[in-house]
């Protein structure tokens, strides 16, 4: 991974990297209020010779204590030492367990020795402290070497008695907290790092074209209504209705020179909502004034017709099959010139009908009749219906859920179409995070007006002038005409002034 994927991820995780800093420091402070509390005393004492008069006898004689003076440190952890002190203070441990809470230092070159003891009574730091320091003056002068007159030649005094520390020496709270602070950043900088460099996710645009060697050629927002409706049917002047107008532009540079353009639109792993995208991109297309055409040759899980609120009792299967003629089974949909040929019933062998020379031949009828044919198909990553419709197109949009695909699991899906011929022209990547919207030009104030949606061509509802809303109960697709102002349909079309015609809008 290069330093700006890394920049990335820590842009985006930057909260794991603040939580584990919180974290660290809250466990350190934890860890020092449960702690037990325990407080140090010093004494220090002084080393010099009794004999020698002249500078040179000095001289000499603080080189030799100088270099007694590592000896007498260890004496003063030694049984010898401590042994009178456990008995003078009656303390209930024995010598060696004294050993342990006592320290002792000797700054270089110097004749002095520091006693630090530590214990969890201050009172009884202080008093092991000065008692240690009087035991090892007294076996120190015992012990050292004699003058012919029978005097200790090593002289010990006691230049700091040990008072009783007011504070506690342990545990240093500013410093655990601290410490924990910055094992807190460290560990949440390496959980950063670890989920970036393992994590096989396709999470942004940049890692999308990275990883599929394809141009971006649209980013659609993820809806919050769940119902299903296309965004360009409930709410066709939002933010998320203008991403698949721009996908809409988008198209027709990638597209430049095609006099008809015709595409298929797949995706890596099911539910990845590539069918929504097809409806609304064909509605788009449809308020260009274009004439197009939605097929959804996805003959293993059709959604099309659930998406148009269709029938799709016959469709692609039914005239493939040979059972109907398309003019029969094509609907119209929407308040444009936008014709959609669903699914029709389920065959058992959708691959061999897709490749069939009945499909070549429909689509070579189609393309002199529309101006723009887009193609719904099965997900790449179960079948290969998609690699075999795309070869006889101009190419593949390729949907990228970046909440769902894996990064190999898209790669295999570019390859598979690039090894069956054909050409991906680029990728959608979907579910985006939408932002505040407070630079928006399209903020709809009001209730947004949902477009007319008229039934299939002489069909019941068409005949009828019932909205869709009232034909399945539901308050979500009226038909064009007055009932999408509100107001009961009429058996007349709707005039071609109609507001509720979807207009087309440019992204400013």
């Amino acid at each position: 991974m290069s330093s700006k994927q890394y920049a990335q991820a820590f842009r985006r995780f930057w909260y794991v990297v603040v939580i584990a800093t919180i974290a660290g420091a809250m466990l350190g402070f934890g860890l020092s209020q449960l702690a037990v509390k325990s407080y140090t005393a010093t004494s220090g004492l002084y080393f010099s010779l009794n004999f020698g008069g002249s500078a040179n006898d000095l001289s000499q004689g603080s080189t030799y204590t100088q270099n007694q003076m590592l000896s007498f440190a260890q004496l003063a952890e030694s049984p010898v030492v401590l042994s009178p002190v456990v008995d003078q203070l009656d303390l209930a441990i024995t010598p060696s367990q004294l050993a342990d809470s006592i320290s002792v230092s000797t700054p270089q070159n110097t004749v002095i020795l520091e006693l630090a003891v530590t214990d969890t009574s201050p009172r009884q730091a202080a008093d092991i402290a000065n008692a240690v320091a009087a035991s090892l003056s007294s076996t120190v002068e015992q012990i050292a070497p004699k003058t012919a007159q029978g005097a200790a030649t090593v002289s010990v005094r006691v230049i700091e008695h040990a008072a009783v520390p007011k504070f506690a020496s342990s545990p240093n709270t500013r410093l655990n907290v601290l410490s924990g602070l910055l094992l807190g950043l460290i560990a949440g900088a390496l959980i950063v790092v670890l989920r970036a460099t393992f994590d096989t996710g396709v999470h942004n645009a940049e890692t999308a074209t990275e990883v599929a060697k394809a141009p971006l050629v649209g980013s659609i927002q993820r809806e919050r209504n769940k119902d299903g409706v296309p965004v360009l049917v409930s709410a066709p002047l939002s933010n998320a209705a203008e991403a698949y107008r721009q996908l809409r532009s988008n198209l027709e540079f990638v597209t430049l020179g095609s006099p008809t353009r015709s595409f298929v639109i797949t995706s890596s792993i099911p539910s990845e909502g590539k069918s929504l995208i097809s409806s609304n991109l064909a509605l788009a297309l449809s308020e260009t004034g274009q004439r197009v055409l939605l097929i959804d040759a996805d003959l293993r899980r059709p959604a099309i017709a659930g998406y148009t609120s269709l029938s799709g009792n016959a469709g692609l299967t039914s005239v493939l099959a040979g059972r109907a003629e398309f003019d029969d089974v094509v609907q119209r949909w929407g308040a444009g010139d936008l014709d959609v040929l669903a699914a029709g019933p389920i065959p058992p062998n959708p691959s061999e009908l897709l490749s069939s020379r009945a499909m070549s031949d429909l689509l070579e009828r189609l393309r002199a009749r529309y101006d723009v044919i887009v193609i719904d198909t099965a997900p790449l990553g179960s079948v290969a219906d998609a690699s075999i419709l795309a070869r006889q197109v101009d190419g593949a949009l390729v949907v990228v859920d970046r909440t769902r695909v894996r990064k190999q699991q898209l790669a295999q899906t570019v390859d598979s179409l690039q090894k069956s011929g054909a050409a991906v022209l680029g990728i959608v990547l979907n579910r985006v995070a939408s932002g505040k919207e407070r630079n928006a030009y399209y903020m709809a104030e009001q209730p947004p007006r949902r477009l007319g949606l008229p039934g299939r061509r002489g069909g019941a509802a068409a005949e009828s002038g019932e909205t869709a809303a009232e034909a399945d109960g539901t308050a979500k697709r009226p038909t064009k005409g007055r009932a999408a102002e509100g107001e009961p349909a009429e058996d007349t079309p709707a005039p071609e002034a109609s507001s509720d015609s979807a207009p087309s809008h440019s992204a400013s």
